[in-house]
């Protein structure tokens, strides 16, 4: 099994730290009012490896003149190597979630935080993102689509569609030309299973107001924030009574000046996703010329995610108002 490291926990010792973060992107910080670029290892890297990952952020702008950018890696751990790497290069910075230290400005600082890596058994390789991306689309809609259409909906090439749609034998047919979901179930199940969820950046947040109030409240701060969770499913297949707001965010919110207060994720009643995965806003579009939230698919996913004892019933509402579009 492969410990799973998060962007959250390398953030989580930037602030432990003192250091003030804000984020920008999924991959993009400003910590204490510096540029970041941040960069996540499953394992440790070898210091070839970091110099590799240095080296490149230098030529994407980590390091321009005049500038004081770095770039950050979250790693397990930090190996003696890795460590004399950081303290001699000042724009090279590491975090090591499994053993809490960070070092800094070539400085090393031993945080006291450890607790752990949670072993998720992810598996090697980029996350699969565009396969699943594509599952959700030929869910929306019961009319065969050509792989360029399907590619344009998702946010991808049209030749990841074909090698994706070429491995789905029996789930999907080409009808001159187009292709389509023959197994729309089976499809949706799999999806609700296999989907490695978004990564990114999780922010925190509490308010006392309702909980489809907090999930409008974090909205109107930014345009382009989506709901998804609970909120999505009271907008698309009302049901259940929400148990906590989620949202979708290309940047960190400014939600303190609408009155929400920064907590720990076991209390928050908000959470804020900054994702990795490229294709939301897409499949997002895909499902609704005026999107307010995610596509009802991955809506069900963060439902299922947060649980409940209606989640089950709320999740089959919303596979009842997709799969009426498919093909049955």
């Amino acid at each position: 099994m492969v410990p799973y490291v998060t962007a959250d926990a390398g953030i989580e010792l930037l602030a432990s730290s003192g250091l003030d973060v804000a984020i920008d992107s999924a991959s993009d910080l400003v910590v204490g009012g510096v540029p970041v670029e941040l960069k996540v290892c499953a394992r440790n890297p070898s210091p070839s490896d970091a110099m590799r990952m240095l080296d490149r952020a230098r030529q994407r702008g980590v390091r321009n003149e005049g500038t004081d950018r770095r770039l950050l890696i979250v790693m397990p751990s930090v190996p003696t190597s890795i460590r004399k790497l950081a303290e001699d290069m000042p724009d090279l910075a590491v975090a090591g979630v499994n053993d809490s230290i960070l070092i800094w400005g070539r400085k090393t600082q031993f945080l006291n935080l450890v607790g752990g890596i949670e072993d998720v058994g992810r598996p090697r390789g980029r996350p699969s993102w565009g396969r699943h991306a594509l599952m959700r689309a030929l869910l929306f809609s019961d009319e065969p689509r050509t792989q360029v259409e399907l590619a344009a909906q998702i946010g991808t090439s049209q030749a990841a569609v074909s090698r994706a749609l070429k491995d789905w034998t029996g789930t999907v047919e080409k009808v001159n030309g187009r292709w389509r979901a023959v197994k729309p179930e089976g499809l949706w199940d799999r999806f609700l299973e296999t989907y490695p969820g978004p990564s990114g950046i999780t922010e925190s947040w509490y308010s006392l107001d309702p909980i489809i109030k907090q999930a409008e409240d974090a909205q109107a701060t930014s345009p382009d924030v989506l709901l998804s969770g609970d909120a999505a499913a009271d907008t698309i297949a009302p049901w259940r009574v929400p148990t906590k707001a989620l949202v979708y965010a290309k940047t960190g919110l400014p939600l303190a000046r609408a009155k929400f207060a920064e907590s720990g994720r076991d209390e928050a009643s908000l959470e804020v996703i900054i994702p990795a995965d490229p294709t939301i806003w897409a499949t997002a579009a895909a499902w609704s010329a005026h999107p307010r939230t995610v596509d009802p698919v991955l809506a069900a996913w963060d439902v299922r995610r947060t649980g409940g004892p209606d989640a089950g019933e709320a999740i089959d509402r919303l596979a009842r108002r997709v799969l009426q579009r498919a093909p049955s």
